[in-house]
């Protein structure tokens, strides 16, 4: 027998924004009613908390929307109250909350044809799980925004209750790694209520606990994009942000993603994992070996009409090749185990930095929005250089020997031939990307000084990211980030 959530919405919209805060967030990701009901349960309620770890347990649920709903043609608006936390001389003595000289809050919503979502599990509660679920989400007072007002009520459902999708209604059901055409939600997963609580000892934001999972919208053809992706070598990428404020100088990547390499190993042997026999992660291959291994990278404020290029966090990008027993340590390691990667010793800083997890979340930050993962991974037909690549070898003295190396440089890292090369010999293609000194180039002492340059990259078809090139790719150097094609500009 299932279990379901219903969501009664006051008004018929739904109030929350998309990850990039340009529309809508649709259909509603189950991540925000586990978050909901953690906001309203006594943390010190064995009781309660029991309720929501089996809650946090279940597979993800199947989110049902109406069939019809629309964008909102203009963001809603409103004055809301400043979250001050001490005693402050009033700044606006006429508008209460107000601070001096700002601004209505401005957010997306969706209209809908009626005020009505659930989210259905496939296995039902307990009688004392089911109603201690039911007393939280009657003290949940809305979905979203504070201003998405809502009623929420819990169902054992009979099979026969559940309506026909495409009887006005939609479906959006969980899918397995790796299918086609999905996008994906924030979802409960176990440990979330552990991490929440945590997170909010400690200052931090909700969204940066959340974890994606690919879910595919069911009984309804949708479109498929008509230009075929190319996948690059990369299957995942983990970001993790440095804490709000905090940044390094772009010149440390090399010493950075190095640190970060020794402590991803440093984890998997602590976990009891053979590290000497996972190539992709120590990179040392025998001759011959085609295998991929994993990119360290670090993530520069890039692009952005005021971007400065510092290093906002860092990343690992898993190949697709990757043997899967190693893939699952290396999420495990990253993600989980002991509260997975959650701080890394930097040069030039007295004590280790702490790194935040950055799922698909909700962020009005710039700079952390340059540590998301879809950041670097969108696929696009123009990428340009965030961090200046290093050639692979010195090219040839002709008038292209330069493009024709980076050209070379694409094939060696797994992507398509560019259909052109660009290459600047000082400065770069995106706002904020930084030129750096012959030093920050070399990981180690007596290295051969190869060239370094900023470029710009065009394929025939769309190429999925991550983009990393040149001799220091597994170290983030030659990282690059797509470009809208419509204007050729970051």
């Amino acid at each position: 027998m299932p279990f379901r959530i219903d969501v009664h919405l006051l008004d018929s919209a739904y109030h929350a924004s998309a990850l990039d805060r340009s529309n809508a967030e649709w259909p509603p990701h189950p991540f925000r009613l586990f978050c909901a009901l953690v906001s309203v349960a006594d943390a010190n309620d064995p009781v309660q908390d029991a309720a929501l770890t089996w809650l946090e347990e279940q597979p993800p649920p199947t989110v049902r929307v109406p069939a019809r709903s629309v964008e909102a043609a203009e963001p809603r608006q409103a004055w809301v109250p400043t979250n001050a936390v001490e005693g402050k001389k009033p700044g606006h003595a006429v508008l209460p909350g107000r601070i001096s000289g700002g601004q209505p809050k401005h957010w997306p919503q969706r209209n809908l044809a009626e005020p009505m979502m659930s989210f259905s599990w496939p296995q039902c509660p307990s009688p004392g799980v089911h109603a201690v679920l039911q007393l939280l989400l009657s003290r949940v007072a809305y979905l979203g925004r504070a201003s998405g007002h809502a009623m929420l009520n819990a169902t054992m459902v009979e099979g026969e209750e559940t309506a026909p999708v495409g009887d006005g209604r939609r479906e959006w059901s969980p899918a397995a790694r790796g299918t086609k055409g999905v996008e994906f939600l924030r979802a409960p997963y176990p440990g979330l209520l552990t991490r929440l609580r945590r997170a909010h000892d400690e200052g931090q934001r909700a969204f940066q606990q959340a974890r994606p999972h690919p879910y595919q919208l069911v009984g309804v053809e949708r479109e498929m994009p008509k230009e075929t992706v190319v996948d690059g070598p990369y299957a995942d990428l983990l970001t993790f942000a440095f804490p709000s404020g905090f940044s390094l100088n772009p010149a440390l990547a090399l010493a950075v993603t190095s640190s970060l390499r020794s402590k991803v190993s440093g984890m998997l042997s602590e976990a009891g994992h053979d590290v000497d026999a996972m190539i992709a992660v120590h990179g040392h291959k025998p001759a011959g070996d085609e295998r991929r291994v994993c990119a360290f990278m670090a993530m520069p404020f890039v692009g952005h009409r005021h971007a400065d290029g510092r290093l906002r966090g860092v990343g690992v990008a898993l190949p697709r090749d990757l043997d899967p027993a190693h893939r699952k340590a290396l999420l495990a390691v990253l993600l989980r185990l002991g509260g997975g990667l959650r701080k890394l010793s930097v040069p030039s800083v007295s004590r280790p930095v702490p790194l935040f997890y950055v799922g698909a979340g909700d962020t009005v930050q710039s700079a952390l929005k340059a540590v998301r993962s879809e950041r670097w991974t969108a696929a696009s037909t123009q990428w340009s250089t965030a961090l200046p690549m290093v050639l692979d070898h010195f090219p040839k003295r002709t008038p292209d020997g330069i493009e024709a190396s980076v050209a070379t440089s694409c094939i060696l890292a797994g992507f398509p031939e560019p259909r052109s090369v660009e290459v600047l010999h000082r400065g770069g293609y995106l706002p904020g990307a930084p030129d750096l000194p012959p030093y920050a180039l070399r990981r180690k002492s007596g290295e051969r000084p190869l060239l370094s340059r900023h470029v710009r990259l065009r394929f025939a078809e769309p190429v999925a990211g991550p983009i990393v090139l040149g001799s220091k790719k597994n170290y983030g150097l030659g990282l690059c980030v797509p470009v809208p094609a419509r204007d050729g500009t970051a």
